[in-house]
């Protein structure tokens, strides 16, 4: 009887040292893949960043060139301007929706993957203490 507690303590602490490891190595994913998405993000904003810099620049000069504009077609320029600023707040936030959209599939599909390993290892241990029993 001792030795059969004794195995069981055995088995019971195998167990739990290969959920731990399914655990940590989890984290160690979700870790790697929260840095990639940091990155893309960082990269998107600079992008972005570019993008009003050169829209501000073309809007510059083409002020310059309007100096003798009548002030109806100095008003249309401006709100040209505008409207062009507004697309290109639309096409950045479509952008990021659309990275949040594919990073957050990505994890999920991370999660099933652990999900169904650690329902393996659930059901490989009940197999294992029937065997034993």
């Amino acid at each position: 009887m001792a030795q059969e507690d004794t195995s069981a303590a055995g088995t019971g602490q195998r167990h739990a040292a290969e959920h731990a490891d399914v655990e940590r190595r989890h984290a160690d994913d979700h870790a790697q893949v929260s840095q990639r998405h940091l990155a893309a993000h960082e990269e998107i904003y600079a992008r972005h960043g570019s993008d009003h810099t050169q829209l501000a620049s073309r809007h510059a000069g083409e002020r310059e060139k309007a100096a003798d504009a009548t002030p109806a077609q100095k008003a249309a320029l401006s709100a040209r301007h505008g409207a062009q600023h507004v697309v290109l707040e639309i096409r950045h936030a479509a952008q990021l929706a659309w990275m949040e959209a594919r990073h957050a599939g990505g994890r999920l599909r991370m999660d099933q993957r652990h999900a169904a390993e650690l329902l393996a290892q659930e059901r490989r241990h009940a197999r294992e203490d029937r065997q034993r029993a």
